[in-house]
């Protein structure tokens, strides 16, 4: 179906809400959590630890993040097949996020470690080389075998235009949330052990994959998708939640004991922070009500056979979702988003460090401005978009970004306070990256099923993290090289902060400035043809509504 026909059907009737309960999207966002964490920590610090904890090359270390994320696009669309092909009562998407979740959280903290597999230098890079190109690759299919079921699920809980955006902001939060925590995580035990940067990463990184399989077990055993059965059931999700509350009290007040008896550590830490999340996620399950529309029953009763498994080849699938005009400018609009969201985090640790010349403990205060504004705005934003639309937020938010980014490459060494504020703005537009390009793709998926009669969640999801991911594995690759061909100085393990020459400065400064700025404004041409507004989604439910009710009554 062309733009042009979305255009020219009947005014609607107000469609049918789908209202979702508090606890539904608040377990619903906990499932963002762990994919968020480990992504902000491999953005912000991954290519830092290859070439200045594990002393790889940089043009080694770039290669092997495109490496990673070349392998991960291609098993998005495979990943999203499978998705949508899977069968079993609890539906589509939630039993590969409880297979996953161990998995997953296991090879990301295998990313952290630092082998030695010889005694020459030359030898050892290329085998460590080969160990984290391994460890990436499992750890994307991992990954993505948790994410984009996840992602899929949106379209399947509400059918709701502003109902999404509410979920989306559930989501996001707990995504923007996550990443914050990582940082000040990050912050707390750097300086627990700052001369042994080794042990930093390697215990960053255990703390984060037990958080982050808490989180995806929270989401998973609380949602219920559409016409399926729960996971537990109420009587199992009480006893559960009451366990957990339990296990929540007795570790909050072992570390309050732990930091009582010893002074504050990172063992109490872990205590503290664990007892927070589990308890909770407790209360999620005690306190769970069912959805409505949701419900086994009711909604199996209503399901037509749109929402069959795609039994189309998987050529001919891909060749009606490229013909999907609005799924190509979100795709475009999404590409922009992340590369320059990533493009700025994984050169801002040393844009800070080699050029403002501050402390690497200090990094992630820079950060946790940009991520901590970022999830202000979040809300905010989405109190916007309720009232003038996706595309009027998406304008307003990478404009100040835009601005941000500029001033980030103007910068002078000392400019302290100057960098704070630009980091402020900057989160401004990271937010809108974060709500309004996933808050989109749902309204064209309803499209695609108005045009095809079928529903391809996985598919669409698959492909729009697919090409965003090649384009993010060249990027980065470029970085690394251009940081080898500008003569970057790598630390050795256990050595001091090499000052860098100017041609390496320079290569820093066009990555964090200029170049994003040039990505994000391809997005705003994107998003101002971008077609379906409000009114036309309207349009699009109220045509699915009269078919499925026309199916019915056959």
């Amino acid at each position: 179906m062309s733009d042009a026909s979305t255009s020219n059907l009947n005014p609607p009737a107000a469609p049918k809400r789908e209202k979702l309960n508090f606890s539904t999207k608040l377990a619903y966002g906990s499932g963002d959590m762990g994919p968020a964490i480990t992504a902000n920590v491999l953005v912000f610090f991954l290519l830092y630890f290859f070439t200045n904890v594990a002393g790889l090359p940089a043009g080694l270390a770039g290669s092997i993040l495109a490496i990673g994320k070349i392998a991960d696009a291609i098993n998005d669309p495979i990943m999203g097949i499978m998705s949508d092909r899977t069968r079993s009562r609890w539906g589509r998407r939630l039993p590969w996020m409880i297979w996953g979740a161990l998995p997953f959280g296991l090879l990301f903290f295998l990313q952290f470690l630092v082998p030695q597999f010889s005694s020459d230098d030359g030898v050892n890079n290329w085998l460590l080389f080969a160990y984290y190109v391994f460890i990436a690759i499992l750890f994307n299919i991992a990954y993505t075998a948790v994410n984009l079921p996840y992602t899929a699920l949106t379209p399947e809980l509400t059918q709701d235009y502003n109902e999404r955006t509410s979920l989306n902001s559930f989501r996001m939060a707990f995504s923007i949330g996550g990443s914050i925590l990582s940082l000040i995580l990050a912050q707390i035990i750097f300086a627990a052990y700052p001369d042994n940067p080794a042990k930093q990463y390697w215990v960053l990184g255990l703390l984060c994959s037990a958080i982050s399989i808490i989180a995806i077990f929270w989401c998973a055993l609380r949602i219920q998708e559409r016409g399926k059965e729960p996971i537990l059931n109420g009587r199992k999700k009480r006893i559960l939640g009451i366990t957990l509350i339990g296990l929540g009290g007795f570790a909050i007040a072992f570390g309050i004991g732990k930091t009582v008896a010893e002074s504050f550590n990172i063992t109490s830490l872990i205590g503290i922070l664990l007892g927070l999340q589990l308890i909770p996620c407790g209360l999620t399950l005690f306190f769970s009500k069912s959805e409505a529309h949701l419900l086994y029953r009711p909604a199996k009763a209503n399901a037509t056979p749109t929402e069959t498994v795609p039994s189309l080849p998987f050529l001919e699938q891909l060749r009606i979702a490229f013909q999907n005009k609005p799924f190509l400018y979100v795709i475009g609009i999404y590409l922009c988003s992340w590369l320059a969201v990533q493009l700025t985090g994984s050169i801002l640790i040393y844009f800070v460090v080699s050029w403002m010349g501050m402390s690497e403990a200090t990094f992630p205060q820079v950060a946790i401005a940009v991520q901590g504004t970022a999830l202000i705005m979040l809300f905010i934003w989405k109190a916007v978009s309720d009232r003038v639309g996706k595309k009027a937020v998406y304008f307003m938010g990478t404009a100040i970004w835009i601005i941000a980014q500029g001033g980030l490459f103007l910068l002078q060494p000392g400019q302290i306070l100057q960098m704070y504020v630009l980091a402020v703005l900057a989160g401004f537009g990271v937010s809108v990256a974060y709500l309004i390009p996933w808050s989109m793709i749902p309204d064209v998926i309803e499209l695609d099923e108005l045009n095809t009669g079928q529903r391809r969640e996985g598919i669409f999801y698959g492909f729009m993290v697919l090409l965003q991911k090649f384009g993010l594995a060249l990027a980065l690759w470029i970085v690394g090289i251009a940081l080898e061909l500008s003569q970057f100085i790598e630390r050795p393990p256990g050595g001091e902060i090499p000052i860098q020459p100017d041609s390496a400065l320079l290569a820093i400064r066009i990555a964090i400035g200029p170049l994003p700025t040039v990505i994000l404004i391809g997005g705003l041409i994107l998003a101002y043809f971008y077609p379906i507004t409000r009114d036309v989604h309207a349009q699009i439910l109220l045509q699915l509504q009269e078919r499925r009710e026309k199916n019915s009554d056959d």
